[in-house]
């Protein structure tokens, strides 16, 4: 079977695309707006881009009604994030974490709790095993999409001690889990599940 790229059926491509590019690292990612408002949001579309210095990227898209997701409007605001890695025993909180309403408190709306990051304001969530603490370097836009991507430096690591070691961290260990299509999943441990998809 071959398909031409521009001629996939809009709501087959980014299924496929989910089902080619896997598996896929999930992240919630924790960001506060100019109130302090703290706002928690998944994603699959993120990637390590460099080592040293360590450099990441998230790629955004719009909201079906054309508007600027609430998490690239904070980090464009403020210039700073945190990437916290998502284990098998928050994949319900992930699923549930994706929000389109008026801003709230995420931390409280999924009953995770909020540590203090060291180098960025955002905080991290304490229930996950390790977070990447991460300072804007640029906002990339992506023609022909309407994506845009952002381009970030890792200003700190946090790992939880049960996972650490003088080797670094055990991603088995921690079970992370990994998107292998538009609602399935595979943690590091061999579990597969499905999970209602409420993002993109």
């Amino acid at each position: 079977m071959y398909l031409p790229a521009d001629q996939i059926p809009r709501d087959l491509n980014g299924r496929l695309w989910a089902q080619l590019i896997a598996p896929r690292p999930l992240a919630l990612v924790s960001t506060q707006d100019g109130d302090g408002v703290k706002n928690i949001a998944p994603f699959s579309s993120y990637a390590a881009l460099s080592n040293y210095p360590p450099l990441l990227g998230l790629s955004f898209g719009l909201r079906p009604d054309g508007s600027e997701k609430r998490t690239l409007q904070n980090i464009r605001a403020n210039g700073e994030f945190v990437v916290n890695l998502v284990p098998r025993y928050l994949a319900e909180i992930m699923t549930q974490s994706a929000s389109h309403g008026e801003p709230e408190d995420d931390f409280e709306r999924l009953n995770v709790n909020p540590a203090k990051s060291e180098t960025v304001a955002p905080p991290r969530i304490v229930e996950c095993p390790a977070a990447l603490e991460c300072r804007l370097l640029q906002i990339v836009a992506l023609p022909p999409s309407k994506c845009e991507f952002v381009v970030a430096q890792v200003t700190g690591v946090y790992l939880r001690d049960e996972f650490a070691s003088e080797n670094g961290f055990d991603p088995l260990a921690a079970d992370l889990l990994a998107s292998v299509g538009v609602e399935d999943y595979l943690s590091l441990n061999g579990e597969v599940l499905t999970l209602p998809k409420t993002w993109e």
